[in-house]
């Protein structure tokens, strides 16, 4: 069963198992969690792990054992990026979804030889402290799960892994003509000023729409909860449109969403089912 929640997470363990025997692979999952993981550091293209290993007495093992585990990924050279990063600003469907932190399904394509998945051992190169020799050990395997449990949020990382800061990236994005419409769009300020009242359930003023006078009426919490036709929508007053970027920014599975579904699929459900059971609401007053 995949442990993966996006395509592009088993795209990533699907390319090791082109490689690596899948038994051995599979070992890892139970070394991914946070229960085993005590350390976990990605610097550029290295990962750096500390897991917590088995007491066996068997073998002679009597006491918890923490091995260190070390991943280098082979990066793209310099000259190889710009042919890539040429070839991906030639495609509005790549520019639209790497704009917004997802990763399109044939990026593949732009890499040519130099392939973006690792494709062969050269690819990483990986070592682990345990006894056991063999490549990958259950330790390392277990990083390569938990790399890929990352992916499932941060796709942009493997640019980061294979040479390329996502940061440079999406600066030769925004250099094209559609990234620069879809830089302004997504674009949004990092810190949201909130006005509040220094009082609670209080009269709330509130100037009336539609008023020449543009007067300022006062209600209570009852009168502003049941909406009187003064505070609806006038006819000649469109109704904004939710502006989801935000939303698209934090991708499908953002650090904070733990559940198994999409975070993009979810607010879009709430969006359409509030907007269908207030239908009658919004437009009323037109």
């Amino acid at each position: 069963m995949p442990t993966q929640k996006t395509w592009w997470g088993n795209a990533f363990i699907d390319s090791l198992e082109a490689f690596i025997d899948s038994g051995r692979l599979q070992r890892g999952r139970a070394y991914r969690t946070d229960s085993r993981m005590l350390k976990f550091d990605i610097k550029a293209n290295r990962i750096e792990a500390s897991i917590r290993g088995n007491i066996n007495p068997y073998f002679g093992i009597t006491k918890e054992p923490r091995y260190r585990v070390s991943l280098a990924f082979e990066t793209i050279s310099a000259k190889q990026w710009q042919t890539i990063i040429a070839k991906l600003c030639d495609n509005p469907g790549w520019i639209s979804k790497l704009m917004l932190n997802e990763m399109p399904e044939n990026i593949e394509n732009a890499f040519g030889q130099s392939h973006f998945l690792p494709e062969s051992y050269r690819d990483i190169k990986a070592s682990c402290s345990c006894p056991d020799d063999a490549n990958p050990c259950k330790h390392i395997a277990g990083v390569y799960y938990r790399l890929a449990n990352i992916l499932d949020r941060d796709p942009m990382l493997l640019f980061q892994l294979r040479g390329l800061p996502p940061v440079n990236l999406h600066k030769a994005l925004q250099k094209t003509e559609l990234g620069q419409v879809f830089s302004e769009h997504i674009s949004t300020a990092d810190k949201v000023e909130i006005e509040y009242q220094d009082h609670r359930y209080s009269e709330f003023n509130i100037t009336a729409r539609g008023d020449s006078a543009n007067q300022t009426k006062a209600i209570n919490q009852a009168q502003y909860w049941t909406m009187t036709d003064w505070l609806l929508p006038q006819k000649d007053e469109a109704i904004t449109e939710i502006n989801a970027s935000l939303i698209k920014k934090q991708g499908d599975y953002p650090e904070f969403w733990t559940r198994s579904n999409s975070f993009i699929d979810a607010m879009e459900e709430i969006y359409s089912t509030t907007k269908r059971k207030n239908k009658k609401t919004l437009s009323s007053g037109s």
